[in-house]
């Protein structure tokens, strides 16, 4: 039997970059900014994000080559979830989750900053929300016989306030309020919406004011359009 009539391994949608291509270039930064954090945490995603856009800021405003980009942390996460290693699935799904919404909103400008707590989530994430936050990203069927293994879990999300009592602050996702006047901090029940406000007032004015004048923004971009 031939090596070379062997199936390939699927790439889920990836496509490798030349040796020294803007992009390869990019990714190399990235995770070698990455690999010298000392923990896998969102912080460490911060670090690593903030060194690529100061080296290669004309990257994050090429649709393209971000796409190019995202296909393959998508490629890495799905391999990691097949190979039983969700936390470093996780992780990734983190960093897909920054560079979505980093480009949401500096690029695209569809949206009014960057919403922290889907990365949050998305380091905690139950098997449920992971293997459906990747299967419905890549262009190839491997996730399917997984998902079909945890779609019975709820999913879950976690509440804000630091001191809920329920344990680790996990709520089914379907039963999760939200603050309806920044649409930023999430809660399990009233009682802690209400017990987190102190903390959340003055997050809360601001990111308000900042949805305010996106909004006021957009009006002014769709009525010079017309």
């Amino acid at each position: 039997l031939l090596i070379d009539s062997l199936p390939s391994p699927c790439r889920h949608g990836f496509v490798p970059f030349p040796e020294g291509h803007t992009c390869d270039c990019f990714l190399k930064l990235y995770l070698s900014t990455y690999s010298n954090s000392s923990e896998d945490n969102a912080d460490s995603i911060l670090v690593a994000m903030a060194t690529v856009e100061e080296k290669y800021p004309e990257v994050l405003h090429d649709s393209s080559k971000m796409k190019a980009i995202l296909s393959y942390f998508l490629s890495e996460g799905t391999d990691f979830i097949l190979n039983g290693n969700d936390d470093a699935a996780r992780i990734t799904a983190a960093v897909i989750v920054m560079w979505e919404e980093c480009i949401a909103s500096n690029v695209n400008k569809t949206k009014a900053g960057v919403q922290l707590q889907k990365l949050m989530e998305m380091v905690n994430a139950d098997d449920h929300t992971l293997v459906s936050f990747f299967r419905k990203r890549i262009t190839c069927s491997c996730l399917d016989k997984k998902y079909k293994e945890v779609k019975s879990i709820k999913k879950m999300g976690y509440c804000n306030n630091e001191k809920c009592p329920l344990p680790g602050g996990k709520v089914e996702r379907s039963k999760m309020l939200y603050c309806t006047r920044c649409s930023v901090e999430y809660y399990c029940s009233r009682d802690c919406q209400e017990t987190h406000w102190s903390d959340h007032r003055e997050v809360c004015k601001k990111k308000a004011e900042e949805n305010a004048k996106f909004e006021q923004e957009m009006r002014i971009r769709d009525q010079n359009s017309m």
